[in-house]
C-alpha cells in the first residue's frame, strides 16, 4: 500500500537538491551538496559563465547576433552528434538512433519515458505524435523528411530573433543581465500560467476542487506508475527501498571531486600545478611545435676478434 514514505519519496530528489542555509548568532553555515548545482549560488555563477561566454566582445551585454551564435554552438553539438554518416544532414533514423543512445546512457529517465509512455491514453499519444509531426515540418522545409544543417540554422537563427524580440524590453538591440534575469523569470511565470490552463478545462479563470485534485492526482499517478516496477497496483517497501538507491546513485554521479591542481587547492596547498600532475607542453602561437627527441639506439658491445687458429 502506498504509504507516507512514499509520497516522501517522491519529494525526495528536489528536496535533497536544494537545502536551506543555516545560521546561528555568530555565522551563517551554507550546507553544500555534492554537485555542480546545488545552491542558488550555484546557479547564479552558471548563469554568469553563460553570459561571459555568449557575450564575445565582452562590453557586458548581449547582442542579438551574439545570442543567434551561441544558439547555434548550441545547437550544432547536438546535429553534429545525431549526424553519424557526416553528410550534414539528419535522417529520422539517425534522430531515432540519437534518442534511443541518449537514453540508454540515461537508465532512470529510459525507465520514466518508457513508463509514460505505456500508461498514456491514445489521445495523449495522438497529441504528441502530432507535435513531433507539427515540429519536424517546421524545421524541415523542403520536406525531405530530414533535417539540413542549413535548416537548422534558420530555426535556430528564427527562434532566437523572436525570444530577443520580447526579451529586449528597452529595445536598445543589447540584452543586459538585468533584461536576462527578467527574461528567465517571464518565462517561468508563463510555464505557470500554462499549467494552470491546463487545469482550468472549464475556462472559467477558476480552479474548482475537482480541477486542483485532478490536477496533482495525475503527476502523482504518473509518479506512481514509475516506481510500481511489477505493475501490480502497490508499492512494496522492496519497491521503494529501490528506488530510493537509484535516486542516490544518480544524485551521487553528480558529485565532481575537485582535483588537486584546482587554483583553490594548489593556494591552499602552496604546491605548483607540476608537482601534482604532468603539464603538457603546449607550441606557442606563431611558432612550430617542438619535436620530441628520438629515443637512443641501444648500444650493441662490438664482438671480440677471434685471430684465426695456426693449421697443425
Amino acid at each position: 500500500m502506498m504509504t507516507l514514505r512514499g509520497f516522501a519519496l517522491s519529494a525526495l530528489a528536489i528536496g535533497l537538491m536544494a537545502l536551506p542555509a543555516r545560521a546561528d548568532d555568530q555565522k551563517k553555515v551554507v550546507v553544500d551538496l555534492p554537485g555542480p548545482i546545488d545552491s542558488v549560488q550555484d546557479l547564479q555563477d552558471t548563469g554568469k559563465m553563460l553570459f561571459i561566454m555568449a557575450d564575445d566582445n565582452k562590453d557586458g551585454q548581449i547582442s542579438q547576433q551574439e545570442a543567434i551564435e551561441a544558439g547555434y554552438m548550441l545547437v550544432g553539438g547536438q546535429f553534429f552528434r545525431a549526424d553519424k554518416d557526416g553528410n550534414g544532414a539528419v535522417t529520422k533514423e539517425e534522430l531515432q538512433q540519437a534518442r534511443d543512445t541518449f537514453l540508454a546512457q540515461r537508465p532512470v529517465l529510459r525507465v520514466v519515458v518508457q513508463r509514460m509512455r505505456q500508461t498514456r491514453t491514445p489521445q495523449a499519444a495522438e497529441t504528441a505524435r502530432r507535435a513531433d509531426q507539427g515540429l519536424m515540418s517546421l524545421i524541415d522545409t523542403n520536406n525531405d523528411a530530414q533535417i539540413q544543417a542549413p535548416e537548422l540554422r534558420q530555426m535556430v537563427q528564427t527562434t532566437v530573433q523572436s525570444i530577443y524580440a520580447m526579451s529586449d524590453t528597452n529595445r536598445d538591440g543589447q540584452m543586459s543581465p538585468s533584461e536576462v534575469n527578467a527574461a528567465v523569470a517571464g518565462a517561468a511565470r508563463s510555464v505557470v500560467q500554462g499549467a494552470f490552463q491546463r487545469a482550468d478545462t472549464d475556462g472559467n479563470g477558476q480552479l474548482s476542487q475537482a480541477e486542483y485534485e485532478k490536477a496533482i492526482v495525475q503527476p502523482a499517478n504518473a509518479i506512481f506508475t514509475v516506481l510500481d516496477a511489477n505493475n501490480d497496483g502497490h508499492l512494496s517497501s522492496q519497491e521503494l527501498q529501490t528506488a530510493e538507491r537509484i535516486l542516490a546513485n544518480q544524485l551521487r554521479r553528480f558529485n565532481l571531486p575537485e582535483p588537486a591542481n584546482s587554483p583553490t587547492n594548489l593556494i591552499e596547498s602552496g604546491r605548483r600545478p607540476a608537482e601534482v600532475a604532468p603539464v603538457p607542453n603546449f607550441a606557442a602561437p606563431g611558432t612550430r611545435p617542438v619535436q620530441p627527441a628520438a629515443p637512443a639506439q641501444p648500444v650493441v658491445p662490438a664482438q671480440p676478434v677471434v685471430p684465426p687458429q695456426p693449421r697443425q
